[in-house]
């Protein structure tokens, strides 16, 4: 079930989705240039340790990040949710969703990101480009939907006394 959103709010939802899936098109072309920037950089060597520690640290953070960036945007999603119930500006819980998205994109940017540091301080590129893979395809999990935003008013609209 899709809910409704008032006919006013129709291109203030519609504004905010092409604001949203701009953000997100921008860190998901990015999958592809760390790839391509790991099999064309030089391996260089750390004072970490081997290239096989850098490796395990940079999984370790990956595993971490993976794991801990759905809870982290739902507890954000909570507090705009609630900041909706004192105020209930749509345009102020949109602008929220917007940040949360954000901030979910740049968390996942850090396994991207990790591809690249175990392509160049590493193992090698084709790890590397297997932790890119990984964080591209939870970029895409990321991809904001109209349905989602609808539900994020529609909940939160029920949180209004």
């Amino acid at each position: 079930m899709i809910p409704v959103v008032a006919a006013d709010e129709t291109a203030l939802l519609a504004h905010h989705l092409r604001r949203m899936r701009v953000v997100w098109a921008v860190f998901i072309a990015t999958v592809p240039v760390a790839a391509a920037v790991g099999f064309g950089a030089p391996h260089l060597t750390t004072d970490v340790g081997s290239p096989l520690i850098v490796t395990l640290l940079v999984l370790a953070m990956s595993l971490w990040v993976a794991f801990t960036a759905e809870r982290d945007a739902r507890l954000r999603l909570d507090r705009a949710k609630r900041a909706f119930a004192v105020h209930g500006d749509a345009s102020r819980l949109l602008r929220d969703h917007w940040v949360v998205l954000l901030v979910v994109l740049l968390r996942l940017e850090i396994i991207v990101l990790g591809g690249l540091v175990v392509a160049v301080w590493g193992v090698g590129p084709r790890i590397g480009l297997c932790f890119a893979l990984a964080g591209g395809l939870l970029l895409a999990l990321a991809w904001p939907t109209e349905r989602k935003a609808r539900v994020l008013l529609q909940r939160a609209r029920e949180l209004l006394p």
